[in-house]
């Protein structure tokens, strides 16, 4: 399965997604579009900490949805270290690969 979120935008874009980034944030909110090597998200939630930090509030999230307090982010592609849809609840298996440029 390819790792590359960009390469994956078809299966993202208008999507609930979850991202982890390097700086040990999760974000959850609608996939938009890349531009510039950065990922554009809407409609979010902003998490401290990576996904294993927070899985109470990603279950929630699945079974309530989120509750969106940022309007857009622009998160670099480089920062970005896991990115699933958030029905597939990636948390609950180690992920094999991470993205990174």
């Amino acid at each position: 399965m390819e790792q590359d979120p960009q390469k994956r935008l078809k299966e993202f874009h208008g999507k609930t997604c979850v991202v982890e980034t390097k700086l040990d944030q999760t974000f959850i909110g609608r996939c938009s579009r890349f531009e510039k090597d950065n990922l554009i998200m809407v409609d979010l939630d902003h998490l401290h900490g990576g996904w294993d930090k927070n899985i109470d509030k990603l279950e929630s999230a699945i079974n309530m949805g989120h509750w969106p307090v940022i309007k857009k982010v622009f998160i670099p592609k480089p920062d970005i270290t896991r990115m699933e849809l958030l029905v597939k609840k990636p948390w609950e298996t180690p992920a094999e690969a991470k993205f990174e440029s």
